[in-house]
């Protein structure tokens, strides 16, 4: 019971903190204010976003279902999760954008760990799911603030343009979904990532061709290594 209590305080903060951070002024500003405030081009649109209530919908349902049932591990895993959820809300709203990079990067670390705690055949809801939508959207929730940080602080590229410099995320993105895709047989991982590039493409239109056409073809590519790519059987686990 201690460990349910321990989860539930942390998820509660986490979500009432993340979904405030986009209707309430924290620090005087929401965080979508913070994020268009600068011409960043790797990044979805706004309603993109809207993927944090799928996420905590099932985060619940996850909580709810394993009452009794997680490990130390997990337990200790999924409430520090949330809590750095939290702090990323309270740094980003402090514009401490290096910082933000640092504990989403954290956040990903743990999330992919309580992820990997599930055997590559746990596709259920009360299992692996869950986090296989939270590693994807935390994935590239880090690679979107590392070009937001990036670009706020003034980075020159290398002499590179920053359409080229996002068609570049976007493909490493687009290396990493299909790596998990294949290495940990996920259907969702992937998925979350074409949403975020159909996200990617409308925020960019027509004014950047080059990134929204390169978003597209590479939802294609992931829906097509979604359908059929198939790892080895006996390499499964």
């Amino acid at each position: 019971m201690p460990q349910f209590i321990l989860m539930t305080i942390s998820y509660i903060v986490s979500l009432i903190l993340t979904f405030a951070s986009f209707f309430m002024h924290i620090n005087g500003q929401t965080s979508l204010e913070i994020a268009n405030r600068f011409s960043v081009i790797f990044a979805p649109m706004n309603i993109s976003y809207v993927i944090w209530i799928v996420i905590y919908l099932f985060l619940g349902y996850w909580l709810a279902m394993n009452m009794k049932k997680t490990s130390m591990k997990q337990t200790a895993l999924f409430s520090c999760i949330n809590i750095l959820q939290a702090l990323t809300i309270y740094v980003w709203h402090h514009e401490l954008f290096i910082v933000s990079l640092g504990i989403t990067l954290l956040l990903v670390l743990y999330v992919f760990m309580l992820y990997n705690s599930y055997p590559l055949n746990d596709q259920s809801a009360s299992g692996r799911f869950p986090f296989a939508i939270y590693f994807a959207w935390a994935t590239i929730t880090f690679i979107t603030n590392t070009s937001f940080t990036l670009t706020a602080y003034g980075w020159n590229g290398f002499g590179l343009s920053t359409p080229l410099w996002a068609v570049i995320l976007l493909t490493l993105g687009g290396a990493i979904a299909l790596h998990i895709r294949f290495h940990h047989f996920d259907r969702i991982y992937p998925s979350v990532f074409i949403w975020a590039y159909i996200g990617i493409a409308l925020h960019n239109g027509f004014d950047e061709l080059l990134v929204t056409t390169a978003a597209l073809f590479l939802c294609g590519v992931l829906f097509v290594g979604i359908l059929f790519m198939k790892k080895n059987p006996a390499h499964q686990k």
